[in-house]
């Protein structure tokens, strides 16, 4: 058994897109969430919350030189998030694997920015992850 976090980010602003189409988060979580009953994994523990911009910067700490950053930190604390810990047989690939499905699928301008879903790279973030947000 392994577990991963994930965290679905807000809906996407219009501003972004071409046709004015807001990509929901709720749509995205549904999907989301039907894949991973699918797939036998376990949600362990959820919570949704606006993130503060302590925590967001925490979670992103490691990022903190990368030129998004910034926008990324702004992104993530505008709105509420849902934050899962999910387990179950290579859950971290698995999940990631998902997530780069998803986003390949509903987020067609493949933006780095504008990734809704979050989910963790490795047992040791996992790990880091969780203390942020399940502490």
């Amino acid at each position: 058994m392994e577990r991963t976090l994930v965290i679905l980010k807000p809906s996407i602003p219009d501003k972004e897109f071409w046709e004015n189409i807001i990509i929901s988060r709720e749509y995205f979580k549904k999907i989301f969430e039907r894949i991973v009953r699918m797939k036998w994994f376990k949600i362990e523990k959820r919570k949704e919350e606006n993130l503060n911009l302590e925590t967001a910067q925490k979670h992103y700490e490691e990022k903190k030189e990368h030129p998004l950053f910034n926008s990324v930190i702004e992104y993530i604390t505008w709105d509420v998030c849902e934050i899962l810990s999910i387990s179950w047989e290579n859950s971290i690939s698995e999940i990631r694997k998902i997530a780069l499905k998803m986003r390949d699928k509903y987020i067609w301008n493949n933006s780095k920015l504008y990734n809704m879903i979050h989910a963790s790279d490795s047992v040791y973030e996992s790990e880091r992850e969780h203390k942020i947000h399940f502490s």
